[in-house]
């Protein structure tokens, strides 16, 4: 699999983590009976990969420079 490396300072990357955290927390909280099928499963695919980002961006922060 093809890579980006990136140099990001500490607070880009606490933003980056907040706003997945937000995202995943929006599409766990959704309705799911009001969404037709397609989105709804659209959502939950992308919420099972935004969960394994945020959780490689998170173990990577905290070997670094902590929990957060």
């Amino acid at each position: 699999m093809k890579t980006l490396e990136f140099e990001l300072p500490y607070t880009d990357v606490t933003l980056i983590l907040d706003s997945l955290r937000h995202y995943i927390n929006y599409i766990d909280g959704l309705d799911e009976s009001t969404i037709d099928e397609d989105t709804l499963a659209d959502l939950l695919n992308d919420n099972e990969n935004l969960k394994a980002l945020e959780k490689d961006i998170s173990a990577r922060f905290t070997k670094k420079f902590g929990s957060y």
